[in-house]
């Protein structure tokens, strides 16, 4: 998760942020994030995203306190928001669907490498049988 890919969807995209800013054991905040690696989602659409997916990062009633956009510059205030069990549960599926999908890769890889082995012996074997 070094980079964030910035063809995923924006939902995708936030919480990817979130688990990378939370790994680094780092708070930050709506505007931070639009600034950041989330250039090109703006904070009036992060908000909302992680209104669904994030618990209360400071108490109750502390997500909509830090996520309203407003002149009063609350979404500016930094804190470290965790996400709800539902979207990190359903995160890890997709995880687990893209090592799947690079396991597939190099299984095929390996696969095509035993083949032109098995070629090259049998090629190997007829050779020697036929000149031998």
């Amino acid at each position: 998760m070094s980079a964030i890919d910035k063809t995923l969807p924006d939902v995708l995209r936030v919480t990817e942020y979130i688990l990378k800013k939370n790994k680094e054991n780092e708070p930050f905040s709506v505007k931070s994030a639009e600034n950041d690696h989330l250039n090109g989602i703006g904070r009036h659409r992060i908000a909302p995203i992680m209104r669904d997916i994030c618990i209360e990062p400071e108490g109750q009633d502390s997500l909509v306190f830090y996520i309203t956009i407003a002149n009063t510059n609350r979404d500016n205030t930094p804190c470290r928001w965790p996400l709800n069990a539902n979207t990190y549960f359903s995160y890890l599926p997709y995880l687990s669907l893209q090592e799947s999908k690079t396991s597939n890769n190099t299984a095929t890889l390996a696969l095509w490498f035993a083949g032109v082995s098995t070629l090259l012996t049998f090629t190997s074997i007829l050779m020697s049988a036929l000149c031998g």
